[in-house]
Order: structure tokens, then sequence, then C-alpha cells
């Protein structure tokens, strides 16, 4: 006689799927602070948003900073402000990834904030800094 297996597990239904799917998108997804100026009913919203950081915007207390401005492609700039620990590569013109709650007129309250590695492409092979073998 043969052992005995047990029974199959039911497949999950779409909706579990399609949800799962649609929150593994939304963790890789942010908008531009062009974007974010569309919106009307943003405050109080969770929201991710991508710039670069502008120069001359950040505010330090205790060596860290607090606050600053990042601006997207298109000019639209947004007040960042941030009670935490930045990443070490975080400088002026750096692209930032924030995400917090809106809270006010073009003001994110940020709960993280990450450094968005950028391609760097060299066009002329003398203006690299390493040499190819």
């Amino acid at each position: 006689m043969l052992p005995r297996r047990g029974r199959a597990r039911p497949a999950p239904p779409p909706a579990a799927i399609a949800a799962m799917a649609v929150q593994a998108f939304d963790g890789a997804y942010y908008v531009t602070p062009e974007e974010f100026a569309q919106e009307i009913d943003a405050e109080g919203r969770r929201w991710r948003v991508g710039g670069r950081v502008v120069d001359g915007t950040i505010v330090e207390e205790n060596g860290r900073p607090v606050s600053w401005v990042i601006e997207g492609e298109e000019g639209q700039t947004m007040r960042i402000e941030y009670d935490g620990i930045v990443p070490d590569l975080f400088t002026p013109r750096a692209f930032v990834v924030v995400e917090g709650v809106a809270a006010g007129e073009g003001l994110l309250q940020a709960t993280s904030v990450i450094i968005r590695h950028e391609p760097e492409f060299v066009t002329d092979a003398e203006d690299a800094s390493i040499a190819a073998p």
C-alpha cells in the first residue's frame, strides 16, 4: 500500500496575488516633486518622493541634517523634515528618495531617507579614473 499524501493546498485567490503584486510594485515606486505638487489631497497621506538635494538648503542641528529642500527635474521643489540619521552619502546634489507623511503644502515629514545611486558613464576613455586592462 502506498503512503497517504496530505491534501493539496488550495491556490491563493487571485485577489491575494494581485494585492501582493501591487504591494511589491509600490515598494519600488516614488513620485517626483512635480507629481507630488499636482496632488490636491496629499496632506496626511504617506508618500515616497525622489529628488535632488538643493545646495545651500540643508539645515543641521547637533551636526546632523534635520531639514532640506529637494528639487525635481523640472525645477519643482519641496521641503523635507527628518528626525533620524541620514545615509553617509547624503550631500548637496545627491539624489534621495524620502518616505513620509505630507504635512502641508510642499512639506514632507520623512520617516526614512535613502540615496539612489545613479549610473555614471564616461564618454571619453581619457576621462576615466580607472583604466581598462
